[in-house]
């Protein structure tokens, strides 16, 4: 537990010291969101956009078994999280 201890402020530092932790507060990014940890899974146009590369570059790559994919009754799907992991891994 944080120590405890008392001190006079005026009513200006008192107003001072509120808005400049609310203003930090407000900056302050979040340590980790609920977002962040989700993944989502992407169709082949969507993977592409993502990574700059065309569709048909895209087929070729999961036909050499070179990128992450899964297929899904017959339709491929790309994890994001995982699809980036690939592009910072293979710089080709």
């Amino acid at each position: 537990m944080g120590t405890t201890f008392f001190t006079s402020l005026t009513e200006g530092e008192l107003s001072s010291l509120i808005e400049a932790s609310v203003q930090k507060a407000l900056n302050a990014s979040p340590v980790s969101s609920a977002a962040d940890e989700t993944d989502t899974l992407l169709d082949t146009k969507e993977a592409a956009q993502l990574i700059k590369y065309k569709e048909a570059s895209i087929y070729g790559l999961v036909k050499r078994r070179k990128i992450p994919f899964c297929k899904v009754e017959g339709k491929l799907l790309f994890s994001k999280k995982k699809l980036l992991d690939w592009i910072l891994t293979n710089p080709e």
